[in-house]
C-alpha cells in the first residue's frame, strides 16, 4: 500500500490505496474503517473525494446537533 495526495480545486487530502490489477481500493487516514473503490485510479480519487466530503459533513453535523428534552 502507498500513500498519495488527492488533488482537488479546493484542497488536497491524503489517502491510502492498493491496486489489485482489477480494482483500485482506498481509504482515508482520518476514516480508516471506510473504503472506496474505482476501476481506475482517477475513479478511486473521485470516490475518495466524495467519501471525504460525506463523512466530514456527517462529523460536522454530529458535533453541532443537540436534542432538547422536554
Amino acid at each position: 500500500m502507498s500513500a498519495v495526495r488527492e488533488r482537488s480545486p479546493m484542497h488536497a487530502i491524503k489517502c491510502v490505496y492498493s491496486d489489485d490489477e482489477k480494482q483500485w481500493l482506498g481509504s482515508l487516514p482520518s476514516f480508516p474503517e471506510h473504503w472506496a473503490e474505482g476501476e481506475t485510479f482517477e475513479a478511486l480519487q473521485l470516490n475518495l473525494h466524495r467519501l471525504n466530503f460525506d463523512l466530514t459533513l456527517v462529523e460536522a453535523l454530529r458535533k453541532v446537533s443537540e436534542l432538547g428534552l422536554p
